[in-house]
């Protein structure tokens, strides 16, 4: 999703999900304000503004303002008020403490504002990127005005100042990233400079950190690190957004947080040898292989937790069935996206834990009902379910074609189901997307069919595409097969169980928008509650570390699973 070019994705990506009460020093406009709530709706979200215009517009996306120069006691005094008595959990500073006269004194005063633990993040200009030296050789400086009246002087740091102006203000710095930009001119210049810091003594690594940074970002908590646990992850090769909600949205969300040391990939993942072991995840992994069983044996030998996540019937795919099942004998542990799922995986292996698949960041969506133009969008977008809609396919052409002047149709993936509708009605195709463009062109629409054909295997599916649905402000017309599990998806959804009903109800919701958006409206509401992935966070931080202290008993029961599945000589 993209809010805005004055959103630096480095500063957004380190402020932990699971904060409850976040402070943004100099929020602007308040679109990062509205970028992080996307990923933690849960968040009280207080901004500070320096000037009132920006203020007012910040206004609509946090919920308190307070307006004026943080180092003033007056601002100070409004901060207390605006908390309410209680403390920060994360303060942000996306370019600030430059402007200020005393910043370490204004570092101070929030960490007193600051709960134990809590987390502050800043962007921070570095006085050695490349392109300012490249100037000040060159006999220019652009800190410098012709205006004495209002000369522009902020402060400038290198990587150890900076780090030392969070210490002077009594806050443990954790991390003092790069934030790089054009990334070839970067190289370049690197290039440039590599003979003058050789002959200075200037280590190669040295130069590239200190010379990349456009700014440090500085993460710093109030008190000392958290008790570190080292996850990694493998996930399958990116394909229909498949991988994103069981490893990458997770994992982005855990790596955000401190206590928190998390790599991972899609087929490969690469992990820095001087971590310790922790948990490493496969995702959909067959484990049916020598070289890739040798990999986790090596793994587990070092200590390692082996667990797996599957989020599907694993009989589906011969692999899992050839090896009897040994992606999930063979390991630790494994997760899952459903409860009846885990009662399947629980036959092979008794460490079962349900995740349920959830919602990363929500998009942005307009406000009306129909979203854009005179018709309803309706959107079509599942792998694989072909055999879903076939039945219902005369009932939806029917519909499509008595309402084409109210419905246009938006398909995914699918072109049998794009042909299938009538030529006399406004439809686009696109071929299988990634999944943040899957996403955007969800957020377009206003409903969407999710049909289910009662099998085996769509029995155990997750509730994924309705909760996908119900975070981009669509509205599911949708089979009662999963989707009908969860009693709050009752008041969200429109449920269809034969080629009548999935006809009767686009009928019935193309003639009243005022059902739609309030449908939609509880469903956005029902994901910010209970269906985010920040609100998972302190679940899979605490069930990692259990993994780690239960490992000695974990691999003895794993040993026993594998000689008791080896076939008697």
């Amino acid at each position: 999703m993209t809010f805005g070019n004055d959103i630096n994705p480095d500063i957004l990506k380190s402020i932990p999900l699971d904060r409850r009460h976040v402070l943004e020093v100099g929020c602007g406009n308040g679109r990062f304000a509205e970028a992080y709530r996307a990923r933690n709706p849960d968040a009280r979200y207080v901004g500070l503004e320096l000037l009132d215009a920006k203020a007012r517009d910040a206004a609509s996306f946090v919920d308190s303002i307070v307006v004026g120069d943080v180092a003033a006691e007056s601002v100070m005094a409004g901060l207390d008020q605006a908390r309410a008595n209680d403390t920060f959990d994360a303060v942000i500073f996306r370019g600030v403490l430059q402007d200020l006269n005393a910043p370490s004194a204004v570092l101070a005063g929030l960490r007193a504002r600051t709960g134990r633990g809590g987390i502050c993040v800043a962007g921070v200009p570095n006085v050695s990127h490349w392109a300012l030296l490249q100037q000040q050789l060159k006999g220019e400086w652009p800190y410098v005005t012709a205006d004495r009246a209002n000369p522009v002087t902020p402060q400038l740091f290198t990587r150890v100042s900076a780090i030392k102006m969070f210490q002077m203000a009594g806050w443990t710095v954790l991390e003092a990233s790069p934030f790089i930009i054009s990334p070839e001119e970067t190289e370049a210049a690197i290039r440039a400079f590599a003979p003058i810091a050789e002959s200075l003594g200037v280590s190669s690594d040295n130069l590239r950190r200190d010379l990349s940074a456009f700014q440090w970002i500085i993460k710093a908590i109030n008190g000392p690190p958290s008790e570190t646990t080292t996850v990694a992850a493998i996930g399958m090769a990116k394909f229909a957004g498949v991988t994103e909600p069981r490893v990458d949205h997770p994992l982005a969300a855990l790596a955000s947080t401190p206590g928190s040391r998390v790599s991972w990939g899609a087929g490969s993942v690469n992990v820095p040898r001087h971590w310790p072991p922790g948990v490493f995840l496969l995702h959909r992994q067959f484990l049916n292989d020598g070289p890739l069983n040798r990999v986790v044996s090596g793994l587990i030998d070092r200590g390692w937790t082996i667990t797996s996540d599957i989020d599907d019937d694993p009989h589906h795919w011969r692999e899992f069935v050839e090896s009897d099942f040994h992606a999930f004998r063979g390991v630790h542990a494994v997760t899952v996206s459903t409860e009846p799922l885990a009662t399947m995986i629980r036959q092979w292996n008794p460490n079962v834990t349900v995740f349920p698949n959830a919602i990363a960041e929500l998009p942005r969506i307009e406000a009306t009902t129909p979203k854009s133009g005179p018709r309803l969008k309706v959107f079509f977008g599942a792998l694989n379910r072909g055999g879903d809609w076939a039945g219902l396919s005369e009932a939806i052409i029917a519909a499509a074609r008595s309402l084409a002047d109210r419905l246009e149709f938006v398909v995914v993936h699918d072109e049998a189901f794009y042909k299938a509708l009538p030529d006399e009605v406004t439809k686009v195709f696109h071929p299988t997307l990634p999944h943040a463009d899957y996403m955007k062109a969800l957020a377009g629409c206003d409903l969407a069919l999710l049909p289910l054909a009662d099998t085996p295997f769509n029995r155990l599916k997750s509730d994924l595409k309705f909760i996908e649905c119900c975070a981009a402000g669509v509205v599911p017309i949708c089979s009662p097969i999963v989707y009908g599990d969860t009693p709050e998806h009752l008041d969200i959804g429109v449920f269809a169980d034969t080629p009548a009903s999935w006809e009767k109800a686009l009928r019935d919701l193309a003639a009243d928008p005022g059902e739609v958006q309030a449908r939609r409206e509880r469903g956005l509401a029902y994901v910010r509650a209970r269906r985010m992935h920040a609100q998972q966070v302190p679940l899979r931080q605490a069930y990692y570390r259990d993994l780690m202290a239960q490992r000695p008993e974990l691999e003895a029961q794993r040993q026993a699973r594998i000689a008791a599945a080896r076939p008697a000589r």
